[in-house]
């Protein structure tokens, strides 16, 4: 399998999450220095400041920095694939994707932990206690469904813009949770919904259309590798 990812925007943005971090940690000191001053006002706005800084660091640290990273979980899955596979990461259109000689695979990344429940089309996380440890900047739940529908149909306008067969290439998708002590109950959800550890037996199991004609497997290559560099893997 190929591997395309953009190193430059994980490192850029790893950057940013220490820098805000450890500021924020530096601004949040210097806050209790001065509230020993009596500078109360400036105290404040300190705290403030600290806690804004520290929070940014933490939200995007959980996202570039904190394992298993996106792509790192995908990569570890999906390993095995051979080189007609191609997994973009961090690269337009959307976060990340898998060009199969079938079609394009949009997968949705989310990296909580503990029990993520879905009844109805209605998402949960249950409240604990330990997420008050270790679980400043977390990315939100939301609704993972109607976020994986955004990005296929965002696919799907970049392939018709650059491609005059678009309508030719199927493009799906999968929900993937990557932390490896997800718990999930899931009631039939109108796209699949998977723990990273689980993805590649899925992606067997499911039912693949037709390969795509050779031509329109290049051009998907064309459009989706301009000005990526990749690495394969085994």
């Amino acid at each position: 399998m190929r591997l395309l990812t953009d190193d430059k925007i994980i490192e850029r943005q790893s950057k940013i999450a220490r820098y805000a971090t450890f500021g924020g940690l530096a601004v949040l000191a210097g806050s209790l220095f001065v509230s020993f001053t009596e500078n109360y006002l400036l105290a404040y706005a300190s705290l403030i400041v600290g806690f804004i800084l520290a929070y940014v660091g933490a939200t995007l640290a959980n996202r570039w920095i904190k394992e298993p990273r996106g792509d790192h979980a995908l990569a570890k899955a999906l390993k095995g694939f051979d080189n007609k596979y191609q997994l973009y990461n961090f690269l337009p259109p959307v976060p990340h994707y898998l060009v199969t000689p079938t079609g394009v695979l949009v997968f949705k990344i989310k990296s909580l932990d503990g029990e993520i429940n879905c009844v109805n089309g209605r998402w949960n996380r249950p409240w604990k206690m330990t997420r008050l440890f270790g679980g400043m900047g977390q990315e939100p739940l939301g609704n993972p469904l109607a976020d994986l529908h955004a990005e296929i149909e965002k696919v799907k306008k970049f392939i018709a813009d650059k491609m005059p067969n678009a309508a030719l290439v199927p493009v799906d998708g999968y929900v993937v949770f990557t932390d490896p002590k997800v718990q999930l109950s899931i009631d039939d959800p109108a796209l699949p919904v998977v723990t990273a550890d689980n993805l590649k037996e899925t992606l067997r199991k499911s039912k693949h259309g037709a390969v795509l004609p050779p031509q329109t497997q290049d051009n998907l290559a064309k459009i989706f590798s301009q000005d990526a560099h990749g690495e394969t893997t085994e």
